[in-house]
């Protein structure tokens, strides 16, 4: 008897040790990190011939947000694995793909992609579609924004940032009436310290404008996920902050998360 519970807890920590896991990639890192963004309908999927690991996929695309017109991509479908992904036919969805080693276009379970015309139980989840289908604007506002603007996002150090002091949670209780969204530019200089930083667009609320303004260029800081501590030479990021309306008794917020 001893030994079968041993089994079982072994099975159920290695299930959770393999189990895959993804790390919260912000909308405005993602961007830079992948060579295409669009959203697409998959016409047909299918095996590929080479690799048990990917599927080809040909899409038609509705919006291209950034890179080249194409019809075909490859998914890394990993099926008999905890990282399994699939875009099922006629399904329409948010992709951000990237280059793999081979120089095809690839996303997989963890690259960010959203099923936009997914569905939920009503009855067991009443609110899921209704966040998932806000979660979806918001992705789809944001990259609208900088396809119209013209904004080129580009981080060739991979930073990240962080708010040091918590003043984002100062801004509880305002209203924003139109997009749900504000972009700042950060000029980081070879430390990583910050030089300047440019609000790009901005909340409607004028009350609200200067006082996040101030708590951006008091509050971020720049990390890398490596261990050094500096760049090689000055750059320039866009960084996103995300209107949360009240909801349910709760107030609302500005994140730092597009969720």
């Amino acid at each position: 008897m001893k030994k079968i519970l041993l089994t079982i807890i072994f099975i159920t920590i290695s299930s959770k040790l393999l189990a895959c896991s993804c790390g919260i990639v912000p909308l405005m890192d993602r961007i830079p990190m992948s060579d295409f963004i669009a959203t697409a309908k998959i016409l047909k999927i299918s095996p590929d011939k080479e690799n048990s690991n990917l599927h080809d996929i040909q899409i038609e695309i509705i919006d291209l947000y950034k890179g080249q017109q194409t019809s075909n991509l490859k998914i890394y479908s990993a099926l008999n694995s905890s990282c399994a992904f699939y875009t099922p036919e006629n399904s329409e969805w948010l992709i951000f793909a990237s280059k793999n080693k081979n120089g095809d276009l690839s996303f997989g379970y963890c690259s960010g992609a959203k099923q936009i015309d997914r569905k939920f139980n009503s009855e067991k989840y009443p609110y899921a579609e209704k966040n998932y289908k806000k979660s979806i604007e918001l992705k789809l506002q944001v990259l609208e924004y900088l396809k119209k603007s013209e904004l080129q996002t580009s981080n060739e150090f991979g930073l990240r940032t962080s708010f040091s002091n918590g003043c984002l949670k100062e801004f509880k209780g305002y209203e924003v009436k139109t997009d749900r969204f504000a972009l700042y530019e950060l000029t980081v200089e070879s430390d990583l310290s910050i030089s300047e930083v440019k609000a790009l667009k901005e909340f409607d609320n004028e009350n609200l404008k200067n006082d996040l303004l101030n708590c951006v260029k008091e509050s971020v800081k720049i990390y890398t996920r490596k261990k050094e501590t500096d760049i090689s030479n000055k750059t320039k990021i866009i960084i996103g902050l995300y209107y949360y309306a009240s909801e349910r008794g709760n107030e609302s917020f500005i994140g730092q998360f597009d969720l």
